[in-house]
């Protein structure tokens, strides 16, 4: 994979993102309707529908740590069981990538799971498998990050796995040929000072469908 800040510069948007809402790819769900505590994503092909939440941040009590979290639902449209393996990263706005559940321990995801009390949500080992068709058979996941500097004022989160669509485009410094595959961005913004509490949440600034 390449360097963050390089492929920023060769990323192409897989759609209008101005007007995203207008087209369908991006969608308030009811839930979002109410409160501005999630916003929907679905592809073009209506494959998987996409619903992250706001972003947190929690101080594990014992270690003193700091951790992002957020939850999504995936939901099946297309009728038939797909395979849903995905690989969620976050990019602090320094150029730093992160994994998901990298350097995070079960206990702390364990932590969280009590605190959000939702006995349905996966982490990123339990997700992996088949989503069958329905809404009555989403999925609800916890995706957690480190969280090694409380100094960005921008997070973006990178959810691979929604789309098998894929693109060529030249290598920026090289000029080869690199596939690139289509990709959720969510962009969060952060408030100076964040503070390390469950409640706290941080916004979802806008989404977009990119090749990375």
């Amino acid at each position: 994979m390449l360097h963050a800040r390089s492929f920023r510069s060769v990323i192409v948007c897989a759609a209008l993102t101005l007007s995203a809402v207008a087209v369908g790819l991006l969608a308030p769900s009811a839930a979002a309707q109410d409160s501005s505590d999630s916003v929907q994503l679905t592809n073009p092909k209506k494959e998987l529908m996409f619903t992250a939440s706001e972003l947190r941040l929690f101080k594990d009590p014992d270690s003193g740590k700091h951790y992002w979290f957020m939850t999504y639902e995936v939901v099946n449209k297309t009728g038939a069981e797909i395979r849903f393996s995905p690989r969620i990263e976050l990019v602090v706005d320094d150029g730093v990538v992160l994994g998901q559940g990298e350097g995070v321990s079960s206990g702390v995801i364990q932590k969280l799971k009590k605190h959000l009390g939702d006995a349905l949500l996966e982490d990123h080992f339990e997700i992996l498998g088949e989503v069958l068709p329905g809404k009555e058979n989403a999925k609800s996941g916890l995706v957690v990050f480190r969280a090694d500097s409380l100094e960005p004022t921008e997070l973006f989160v990178m959810v691979h796995g929604l789309s098998k669509e894929t693109k060529k485009e030249p290598h920026p410094k090289t000029g080869e040929p690199v596939v690139l595959r289509k990709t959720a961005e969510i962009s969060y913004l952060v408030p100076g000072n964040p503070k390390p509490r469950g409640s706290t949440t941080y916004p979802i600034m806008s989404q977009r469908w990119i090749f990375r």
